[in-house]
């Protein structure tokens, strides 16, 4: 799937591929959906300055019952001409509201907030990537608290295994408070939640694994590598790679 441009008035297309009307089917455990083998772009090789490209969320899942398997959802950092905060527009790759959704296999990448809303409730995730934008300054990203993945404050129970956000941020000196951030209740449902500076500008990084848990990844230290929360215990580790 690949982001048109707006529409008259500078109108954009609410998503690229939306399931299910918000709040209109619980779905059924028996006979859930089946989502599979999804990629998605806003930019890249089209998208220039004389051509934009946007839309607001790639995926939107608004039924329950649903189960997702192998998505990859990008925004392009760069591709045609030249590309800053304005170009290849899109709030968020992966917008969750139905209840009892599973996903396996997910990639978001670059978004200009939020990366993944998860707010439908028992939902699952089984091995999560992300990197954040490249581009982005503090005040475009870090300020307003901008995460890889949020599960947001109404949702009761979440598991997710495997949920790793990283970034680089190649411009600015940008530092992301969190780059998970759920209810504080559902921290131990995160199994094996990590954060990675992959490189960029010094002293830029993300503060926290999850919510305030975690050492940072970067920041401090500019070198590339992992940092990682053992929510049991509350123990962290950072590996360098």
């Amino acid at each position: 799937m690949q982001a048109g441009p707006p529409g008259p008035g500078g109108k954009v297309a609410p998503a690229l591929l939306q399931w299910g009307a918000s709040g209109s089917y619980a779905g059924s455990a028996a006979n859930p959906g089946v989502i599979s083998d999804v990629f998605a772009r806003v930019g890249g090789p089209d998208g220039d300055a004389a051509n934009p490209v946007a839309v607001t969320t790639m995926v939107q899942i608004q039924s329950g019952y649903v189960v997702f398997d192998n998505t990859w959802l990008w925004r392009a950092d760069h591709g045609v001409g030249p590309i800053d905060y304005t170009h290849n527009a899109v709030d968020h790759g992966l917008v969750v509201s139905g209840d009892n959704v599973h996903g396996y296999g997910m990639a978001v990448e670059h978004t200009l907030k939020d990366l993944t809303v998860w707010s439908g409730d028992a939902g699952q995730t089984f091995f999560y990537q992300s990197e954040l934008p490249y581009i982005v300054n503090q005040d475009e990203f870090g300020a307003p608290g901008y995460a890889g993945y949020r599960v947001t404050p109404s949702v009761k129970t979440h598991n997710a295994y495997g949920v790793g956000v990283y970034c680089f941020f190649s411009k600015n000196k940008v530092v992301v408070q969190s780059g998970i951030v759920c209810p504080e209740p559902l921290v131990s449902s995160f199994i094996n939640p990590l954060t990675v500076w992959l490189n960029g500008v010094p002293g830029s990084g993300i503060q926290h694994i999850i919510n305030q848990h975690g050492g940072p990844s970067g920041i401090s230290s500019n070198t590339t590598g992992a940092a990682y929360y053992c929510g049991s215990s509350g123990d962290n580790a950072n590996t360098k790679q």
